[in-house]
């Protein structure tokens, strides 16, 4: 559910980590805060953080067959690892540090089932969390063992031979200390696809034949004692695709497999009763072992596998004064080393045996960060918050100009944001605030003028209603304007690489939270976005519109919950279509837009133990397309540009309680 939904009454009790990092109203953040539950997770039969996201105002995702790829306030390239929106899980970044990239499907870090809520802050986010933070935070929170209080054991199965297990155990001792650990296996075998692109006779007519299929492994594990708080995560995941990288290697081997781990140690104690103190250390590695099969085959070179790595670790001191009246202070420091930033892809023989490497290409990067923010008083009315962030960074290797003025040079990130409670049932907000993001690793070891990037800039300004109709009825409104330059882009005419880009976008979103007797609950929302890019066309896979609806209800004598969602997505610009010198033969073109419905049936009640849900997704089974991440095509005129989504689909899960 969206905060903002809650009487206003109820709003003094609900914490907000992310939007400040410390416990407060919801009508005193920044920002409008959404918030999905544990709750909504299991009524609306959501499976991933991607599914999570897709129902979250102005939100949405685009699935290549390889990842799912955030989208939000107009952004959202399909493809486009970077995201601009900052993935956290209990406050810690979770990007990797090579390709910047939020894993978000069945790559992430977390099983659902272990998530007690999932936050969403739009605007930037730099003046806490410094580089990639420029269109939101999303923010992770996890279930404490207290939570679970037993064993849980769960089996899931789903369309095109998908099956799951999760094994999870939580429990809060009498002396304090709160356990959770969980293991969970999942695999699909996906389906084939028929591509007419690829039709010819050596490209098995078009048909990719076992390209789609999915294997997952995640463990985790969290201990809580006294203000110290310990987290390990880590996953394992392949996934075939069913488009090749080259076009003559079509149904062939082209897998991605990721690794992830990532733990953390936080300590959080009061100084005094006004002053307090977090600290937290982590440590994270990414590794991209994909690998994939040449179209001519070379018995010394049939595969090229990415042998490629990343290793950080950092340290971020914060403190809380609350000490003046009417002011409170966050500041602090952070220390982030990415001590080890490898591209190394090799070959492989006919028996997956290494032959020789194809290039390594080292970095590293060491950033200093100071940070402070003061929300303080105005009026009895009127309250500001203002904030900056200074951040120091040894982003690239590099010794050649303009490379060197920017990979050391250090990034400002200012915030303002007034908050004006105009009477008990009304809050109006407004905020500017800018925000920045470094090339990383792969924006330049995949470039030949890597040394011409610059860092993104944006500037980033909102204006936030929010509006008690009544103690059941809240309405929620924010109308915005970003700016983001140095973009890298293709100039259409030439095909040069060109670094100075600036993108623009305007929106409005609106959102009604309704409650109603007998626990019925209604969240309805509707965006609209208009998003130009460096030549002032229309943004690729920036839809115009967007429309979500969220209704849910007890059943049988409050013995099933149902869950109802439909979501429509507007029609959005395809990729342009580029002859081999890089020059623009076509515009993107039009997709059409879609609606859908998704049908969830939840037990409400626990027999012995044991709880069950079924999911439909896409129940009326619309067939729609994407954009594609990849574009193709020839001299014939044929092209691929889209690619296909699921029609209708089904997930069933049990679960069993014991072991209390």
């Amino acid at each position: 559910m969206d905060l903002t939904s809650l009487p206003f009454e109820k709003l003094t009790q609900t914490d907000v980590i992310t939007a400040s990092k410390l416990a407060k109203q919801v009508s005193d953040s920044p920002s409008a805060v959404s918030i999905v539950t544990a709750a909504d997770i299991r009524t609306f039969g959501y499976r991933t953080l991607a599914d999570v996201i897709n129902s979250m105002r102005g939100l949405y995702t685009t699935f290549d067959r390889r990842y799912e790829y955030l989208g939000g306030r107009g952004f959202g390239a399909p493809g486009d690892y970077v995201g601009r929106i900052m993935v956290l899980i209990d406050g810690s970044a979770t990007q990797d540090n090579l390709y910047n990239q939020a894993y978000i499907d069945n790559s992430g870090l977390i099983d659902l089932e272990l998530i007690d809520r999932v936050e969403y802050v739009p605007g930037t986010g730099s003046v806490t969390y410094g580089n990639n933070a420029l269109l939101g935070i999303i923010n992770v929170i996890t279930k404490k063992g207290s939570d679970f209080n037993s064993a849980q054991l769960a089996a899931d199965v789903f369309s095109h031979g998908g099956r799951k297990e999760r094994l999870s155990f939580g429990k809060k001792l009498d002396n304090g200390l709160d356990l959770l650990f969980s293991a969970s296996w999942l695999k699909s075998d996906g389906q084939d696809f028929y591509f007419p692109y690829f039709d010819t006779p050596k490209q098995n007519n078009g048909w990719a034949v076992g390209q789609d299929f999915e294997e997952a492994r995640r463990l985790f594990a969290k201990v809580e004692f006294n203000g110290l708080s310990l987290q390990a995560a880590s996953v394992t995941r392949t996934k075939a695709s069913p488009l090749p990288r080259r076009e003559d290697a079509f149904n062939r081997i082209y897998h991605l497999v990721d690794e992830t781990s990532h733990a953390s140690a936080k300590y959080d104690f009061n100084i005094s009763q006004d002053f307090k103190s977090v600290s937290r250390l982590y440590y994270g590695l990414y590794e991209d072992k994909s690998i994939r099969e040449y179209g001519a085959i070379d018995p010394k070179e049939q595969f090229r596998q990415n042998q490629h790595e990343g290793r950080w670790w950092g340290l971020d001191q914060k403190f809380a004064l609350t000490r003046f009246t009417g002011h409170t202070l966050v500041f602090g420091a952070e220390y982030r080393d990415d001590f080890k930033q490898v591209f190394s892809p090799v070959a492989l023989d006919a028996k997956f045996q290494k032959q020789f490497v194809y290039y390594r290409y080292p970095y590293t990067n060491r950033t200093y960060s100071l940070y402070a923010t003061d929300e303080f008083t105005v009026s009895d009315k009127l309250s500001a918050n203002v904030g900056l962030r200074y951040d120091k960074p040894n982003a690239i290797d590099c010794s050649v100009e303009p490379c060197i003025r920017y990979a050391h040079k250090a990034a400002i990130s200012p915030r303002l944001a007034l908050t004006l409670q105009a009477d008990t049932e009304t809050t109006i907000k407004a905020s500017h605030s800018q925000a920045f993001r470094l090339p990383n690793p792969y924006d330049v070891s995949s470039s030949k003028q890597s040394d011409l990037f610059k860092p993104e800039h944006v500037s980033a300004s909102e204006l936030v209603l929010l509006h008690d109709v009544s103690p059941k009825l809240r309405l929620t409104g924010s109308v915005y304007h970003y700016v983001l330059s140095d973009q890298h882009y293709v100039a259409s005419a030439s095909g040069a690489d060109v670094f100075d880009g600036q993108s623009k976008t305007k929106g409005l979103e609106v959102q009604i939270d309704q409650s109603w007797a007998g626990d019925v609950q209604l969240r309805a929302s509707a965006a609209w976005q208009d998003a130009t890019d460096s030549e002032g066309l229309r943004l690729v896979n920036s839809p115009r519109s967007l429309g979500k609806v969220n209704l849910s209800w007890p059943a049988l004598d409050n013995i099933l919950r149902i869950g109802l969602e439909a979501q429509y997505l507007g029609s959005r610009i395809t990729k342009e279509l580029r002859n081999s010198d890089n020059v623009m033969v076509r515009p993107g073109r039009p997709v059409g837009g879609t609606s859908f419905f998704n049908l969830t049936l939840t037990s409400a009640q626990r027999w012995n133990g044991v709880g069950a849900s079924l999911s439909i997704k896409n129940a009326l089974n619309r067939q729609f397309e994407v954009p594609a991440s990849v574009v193709r095509n020839t001299r014939e005129g044929m092209a691929l540009d889209t690619m296909q989504m699921d029609g209708r689909t089904y997930w069933l899960q049990v679960s069993w309680d014991f072991w209390k």
